[in-house]
């Protein structure tokens, strides 16, 4: 049997905004008023950038029986390829600040089927086209419901820096507040200014949802920064060196989680203090003939998974890469994680990616660099000491700045773009 939903009282803290408490009470007649305020539409664009309008819309929408569409990006093409794609109505903040200034002070919202399409979500095209996945209320619910289960059986409130568009923003920092206790910060917090200043506008305990990327720049600053509680890091493999650092630095314990668009969060480990992943309850992974798939109740089959692992007695595991990752040049195998490791610990070297331009016998790997003072023939003629020749990544670039976004990752096509500039 699964785990059921935590049932938070109606006077309990639901977000703060303005540094003023919201109680779930008032999220629930919130969200009554929007779903008021929505047309008769089946297919619904959630552009929502303030973190509290797009969780009661988000909640609206599946009360009027229609699916939320997420944009992989913030940009207007994303948007403008959903809404035409789909017949689809868009909800933005203007929309939502209405509905909550011509609301009546009563109504509230009713239950939303377990079996309700929620949302779908679309890969953040890091790795060719972003593609959609469906997105059940329940299967949600879960997710966050383990996640809370997993960091700490107590309210929590949750200043989150990755959009909530995302999987792992819309798990960890919405349905929480929807099918749990967590209390979300409505306000955005990207750099490292906006962050500080969201944890001190809410009370301990404080939990911080971030990516690597947002955190190393986070700990790179001379400012004092609150106290944090947990720490959760996800989009990107986080160093043992900076999970530590943060730990240190923030008074916190910060645990890495591991998923993805199809099937969700599903591992979570210390990282400062242990290699091992250690699924959700009710999780179970297996691995045969090099595919690796994830089985639970509240997912649909057997969902198979990029990553391989190598799998414990006790049913935790280890990860050993993407097969995606391994390439084979000249008859030599290779690890684009090794090459871009190699080029991260080139002195001057502040950010970098590796990828493959083209597929083929005769491709190579290309990078992109930022290392500021540095000029790319040297950065070559160093890897060369460190690497294969086959594996030194040609072209070479060095540029001022990578097209990271909200979560810090880097959308394919503006990376084949800048190879070209």
């Amino acid at each position: 049997m699964m785990l059921g939903y935590v049932r938070a009282a109606p006077d309990s803290v639901a977000a703060w905004r303005g540094g003023n408490p919201v109680t779930r009470a008032q999220f629930a007649r919130d969200a009554a008023a929007i779903a008021r305020a929505l047309p008769a539409a089946r297919w619904i664009v959630n552009r929502c950038a303030n973190r509290y309008h797009f969780a009661a819309a988000f909640r609206a929408i599946c009360q009027r029986g229609a699916t939320n569409l997420l944009p992989p990006g913030s940009g207007a093409q994303a948007t403008d390829e959903l809404l035409d794609g789909y017949e689809a109505f868009l909800v933005e903040d203007g929309l939502v600040e209405s509905a909550l200034r011509d609301a009546p002070p009563d109504g509230a919202d009713g239950d939303i089927a377990d079996d309700h399409l929620a949302a779908l979500v679309f890969t953040s095209g890091s790795t060719g086209k972003p593609r959609p996945h469906e997105k059940r209320w329940r299967a949600l619910a879960m997710s966050a419901r383990y996640c809370r289960l997993r960091l700490a059986e107590r309210p929590l409130n949750v200043v989150a820096t990755v959009p909530p568009q995302h999987m792992y923003g819309l798990e960890t920092s919405i349905f929480t507040l929807l099918a749990g206790d967590w209390a979300l910060h409505d306000g955005h917090a990207f750099y490292t200014d906006e962050i500080a200043a969201a944890l001190a506008a809410i009370p301990a305990p404080r939990l911080l949802i971030t990516a690597p990327y947002h955190l190393r720049h986070l700990l790179a600053s001379s400012g004092a920064l609150p106290r944090v509680d947990l720490v959760l890091s996800a989009t990107a493999p986080l160093s043992q060196e900076l999970a530590a650092l943060a730990e240190s630095r923030l008074g916190a314990t910060v645990h890495e989680i591991y998923g993805c668009t199809e099937a969700g969060s599903m591992a979570t480990r210390r990282t400062a203090h242990e290699e091992i992943w250690t699924p959700y309850p009710e999780l179970a992974f297996s691995a045969h003939a090099g595919t690796t798939s994830v089985r639970a109740a509240h997912l649909v089959g057997d969902i198979p998974i990029a990553d391989r692992v190598e799998l414990q007695s006790d049913g935790r595991f280890r990860l050993l890469g993407r097969d995606a990752d391994m390439v084979k040049i000249g008859g030599r195998r290779g690890s684009l994680a090794e090459i871009a490791a190699k080029i991260a610990g080139l002195p001057g070297v502040t950010d970098q990616v590796v990828f493959m331009p083209a597929a083929g016998d005769n491709a190579r790997p290309a990078a992109l660099v930022v290392a500021p003072g540095r000029d790319a023939a040297d950065l070559r003629r160093e890897l060369a000491a460190i690497l294969e020749p086959v594996f030194v990544p040609r072209p070479l670039r060095v540029v001022s700045a990578l097209p990271r976004n909200g979560l810090g990752k880097l959308p394919r096509d503006q990376l084949l773009s800048m190879l070209e500039d």
